[in-house]
């Protein structure tokens, strides 16, 4: 776990990012309930600002999802450094 690549995980976490983010926006528009649907959509805008039902739209929620999970694998990465760095000076 100390030889984690830091750009190497955030690259992995912001790809796996977009790729819950198209199954996410494909999953809700096959829901059947309306109410569930909208629900559905609201939440990722919430999550996505700049996120609507358009080209541009939906290309701001991809680069938003990679950047979001970029920097939620480099902090883990960074983080499980630092934690394997402190047990390994013991």
């Amino acid at each position: 776990m100390n030889n984690l690549n830091i750009k190497k995980t955030g690259y992995a976490l912001g790809i796996i990012s977009v790729v819950f983010f198209l199954a996410c926006s494909v999953w809700g528009v096959f829901l059947p309930a309306p109410e569930l649907k909208e629900l559905h959509f609201n939440f990722l805008r919430i999550a996505f600002p700049g996120f609507s039902f358009t080209v541009l739209g939906y290309i701001a929620g991809i680069i938003e999802a990679f950047v979001y999970g970029w920097f939620a694998g480099v902090f883990f990465a960074w983080i499980c450094k630092k934690i394997c760095a402190g047990k390994n000076a013991k």
